[in-house]
């Protein structure tokens, strides 16, 4: 996955970017806060502090989870971890269900 600072510099540089379209997800002690791209100073506040960078509400690179549509890297790795998560997330609801059934028919004996 691409760095904080690669973003960072890609949307700088890549003309097809404008930076008063971009927001920074900044951590701030226990907060997080969204910082206006141009106000963010990479000599102040150090690139690690970056947990996002968010374009018209979405965010388009994250640390956590992770996410990057700015180069698309782990795109198609993501989405597959994504399904695989769902997937879990599916079977464990069903076994979940399946022990309420369970205890509602030992209740009815």
């Amino acid at each position: 996955m691409r760095t904080s600072k690669d973003v960072y510099s890609r949307i700088i540089y890549d003309n097809k970017f404008d930076p008063e379209d971009f927001f920074i997800g900044l951590k701030e002690e226990s907060n997080i806060v969204d910082t206006p791209f141009e106000e963010y100073d990479p000599e102040e506040i150090p690139m690690h502090s970056i947990l996002y960078f968010k374009t018209n509400g979405q965010i388009v690179w994250s640390r956590r989870p992770q996410i990057d549509l700015i180069f698309g890297s782990l795109t198609k790795k993501r989405q597959k971890e994504i399904e695989k998560e769902q997937e879990l997330l599916k079977q464990k609801r069903k076994r979940k269900e399946k022990r309420k059934q369970s205890k509602r028919i030992k209740h009815q004996n």
